[in-house]
């Protein structure tokens, strides 16, 4: 097919998606795609046996990937703020680790320090899927691969709630005195905010059926903070729709209502009882933000080291009535904005919201290129809502599955807006 054709079709009609695909792919690309694939099942495998060596071995693939693009991403600094931005706020919150070894023992520092490493390797997936996209049809490859991951996390989800009502334990499940229970698979409870990527996903490209099943699998998890960034989602979706962001159609309008119907329908199942029944129980979040907004105040130069809040917060009531409870729910702030302030002070703060900002600038470039497909729209869409969504859970951290998911689609958005400004000029 014509290449100018491809190029000058509308971004979302039908057949976009096999003429953008027609076009070069690297072989760097699917490199990318793989890791996220296998760091997913990797991931999965650890939470659910707990070995060691397989934490081990994601690491030493993270590292043994990013090795190669160091020398490009750094040459890259001067041109796109998003991944400077991203340098400079490790580099607060490395000085701000250090930096307390004035108020705690050094082995405590040692721990804050080897979490940031941690972190750090994590978060290379960022560097790699920002260096490894060289074309249009690398960028859609990559969707493919992030869309093909979502279909076996939604299914790892269902497999968790089957296999637990037949007595077999898979993942993590959350079950009642009432006998209900929350499934969240063997990605562990931060599976829900992923779970929000297909979703949005199918919203966008117009597939009522798929849409079902995603939310299904997400209500399954009866997260709240994830349901509210589904909220935020079709929200910027319809706005985007409405400015002219996105065009407007009759096909588009009509698979939306489907969509809708769909949703509903999924919504008064039973499926969405646990969920409705969350709706107005008490957490101890609201404490452990203001826990942490206390300590920004007692630190908020410096801040107390990267995790450092954990150690040094005052004891309340809960550790010692429901000590695994407090553990669980303040040994972190919970809202990720409020952790790196407190982690990293005014400096990390502003950095980590620099970061956001430039990264939703780049979101909003792909959603308007010519050439975004609907599913690459949908991915682009899920980074938006989650930023700004998630104020309920972290995701600067190593071990998360949605962390991961989001440092690898900033730096797609980084990426691809690149692209994207290329064509234009």
């Amino acid at each position: 097919m014509n290449t100018a054709i491809a190029v000058a079709a509308p971004r979302h009609a039908p057949n976009a998606r096999g003429r953008v695909h027609s076009r070069s792919v690297s072989g760097t690309v699917d490199m990318a795609g793989g890791l996220m694939f296998v760091t997913t099942v990797l991931l999965g495998a650890y939470f659910v046996t707990g070995a060691p060596a397989l934490q081990l071995g994601m690491y030493a693939i993270c590292v043994a990937a990013v090795l190669p693009h160091v020398g490009p991403f750094v040459a890259s600094l001067r041109q796109n703020p998003a991944n400077l931005l991203l340098v400079l706020l490790f580099i607060a919150l490395a000085m701000s680790t250090f930096a307390a070894l004035a108020r705690v023992p050094s082995n405590v520092v040692t721990l804050e320090a080897k979490a940031l490493a941690a972190t750090a390797v994590w978060a290379s997936i960022y560097i790699v899927t920002f260096c490894s996209l060289r074309t249009s049809g690398d960028v859609h490859r990559l969707t493919s691969w992030i869309s093909s991951t979502c279909l076996i996390i939604t299914a790892s989800v269902y497999l968790s709630g089957l296999l637990h009502v037949m007595g077999i334990q898979f993942g993590e499940v959350l079950e009642f005195s009432n006998g209900t229970f929350r499934a969240f698979g063997p990605l562990g409870d931060n599976v829900s905010f992923l779970l929000v990527l297909p979703v949005l996903m199918s919203l966008v490209a117009s597939r009522p059926l798929m849409f079902g099943i995603h939310l299904g699998a997400l209500l399954l998890t009866a997260t709240r903070g994830a349901v509210l960034c589904v909220v935020v989602g079709v929200i910027v979706y319809a706005l985007l729709v409405a400015s002219g962001g996105i065009q407007a159609t009759r096909r588009r309008l009509l698979w939306g209502v489907a969509a809708a119907v769909v949703g509903l329908g999924v919504w008064l199942s039973p499926v969405s009882d646990v969920l409705m029944g969350r709706l107005s129980d008490p957490s101890l979040r609201l404490t452990a933000m203001q826990m942490g907004i206390s300590a920004i105040q007692e630190n908020p130069v410096l801040g107390s080291g990267f995790n450092g809040f954990g150690n040094s917060r005052p004891a309340v009531a809960e550790d010692w009535f429901t000590p695994l409870q407090a553990e669980n729910g303040l040994s972190r702030t919970m809202n990720q904005y409020i952790q790196t302030t407190a982690d990293g002070g005014v400096v990390a703060l502003t950095c980590l919201l620099l970061f956001v900002l430039s990264t939703g600038r780049n979101a909003l470039r792909v959603i308007r290129w010519r050439n975004a497909t609907s599913s690459l729209v949908g991915v682009h869409l899920w980074l938006i809502a989650v930023l700004i969504g998630n104020q309920g859970s972290l995701w600067f951290l190593s071990n998360t599955g949605s962390g991961f998911f989001i440092f690898a689609v900033a730096g797609l958005a980084a990426k691809a807006s690149v692209l994207a400004a290329e064509q234009r000029s």
